[in-house]
């Protein structure tokens, strides 16, 4: 539902478009966009306010920035766009793994305890029967 709603926005604009505009979508994108739109939507956008102002979907201005990078934006739009997507791909992927890193040091140290403990287990182990043998010498029945 979601996305014939975005389907239905981007039709709204796409209405809005000059026909010089317009035909730089192909004709396929637009006619997919026709079908997959809800026709019982009423789309909430305001031409006359600039589209970053607006409460928009994520689908909705998924697509609409789909349409314009590909078919509509300038060539130094779109290569900032790249750049700027590039950008936001690699901060993602440091951010996953700093955080795999994170997870990686707290279950080393996590070994590392674990096998301390272990360790301490044991000495009291052998110190245990160290000292109960002792006392055996000692406390003879």
């Amino acid at each position: 539902m979601e996305y014939s709603e975005a389907c239905s926005d981007v039709w709204y604009l796409l209405e809005s478009l000059k026909p010089n505009e317009l035909n730089k979508i192909p004709k396929k994108m637009i006619e997919t966009i026709r079908i997959l739109k809800n026709d019982d939507y009423i789309s909430k956008i305001d031409l006359n306010i600039p589209l970053e102002e607006q409460k928009l979907s994520k689908p909705t201005i998924g697509l609409i920035s789909f349409i314009y990078n590909n078919y509509l934006g300038t060539e130094q739009e779109k290569e900032e766009y790249e750049r700027t997507y590039k950008e936001y791909i690699d901060n993602i992927k440091k951010t996953e793994n700093n955080s795999f890193d994170l997870k990686s040091k707290t279950t080393k140290n996590e070994r590392q305890e674990n096998n301390k403990i272990l360790i301490q287990q044991e000495k009291n182990g052998l110190f245990i029967r160290l000292l109960n043998k002792i006392k055996k010498m000692f406390i003879k029945e």
